[in-house]
């Protein structure tokens, strides 16, 4: 089992104590005597299917980009975010001169 399961079955017996908890609670609370809990089956647990693995490769080949791709893309994506950049830098750039300008009195 992961440790993944075995923490949500931990969570799963604690939200049903509380749940009982709270269920005396009310009962407690209204007067009236608490009721036995029916008990809990729990769902039957069938067999997984066996995983083909050529499903998983079609769905893996549809979402695959070629080698050169990703490289052109990781590019253009640099070049990109130096260009939005340089923008915001010489735009800054521009305001702090207009308002040393415009606070001098020129």
């Amino acid at each position: 089992m992961s440790d993944r399961s075995d923490q949500l079955r931990r969570q799963r017996d604690l939200l049903r104590e509380h749940l009982a908890w709270l269920e005396q609670e009310m009962a407690a609370e209204a007067g009236r005597p608490l009721e036995a809990p029916a008990a809990w089956k729990p769902p039957s647990m069938s067999p997984p299917a066996p995983v083909d693995d050529r499903d998983a490769e079609a769905i893996l080949a549809e979402y695959r980009k070629q080698p050169t791709s990703i490289t052109r893309d990781t590019k253009m994506g640099c070049i990109l975010y130096f260009v939005v950049a340089l923008v915001l830098l010489v735009g800054g750039a521009l305001a702090v001169y207009a308002f040393a300008r415009s606070a001098r009195g020129h």
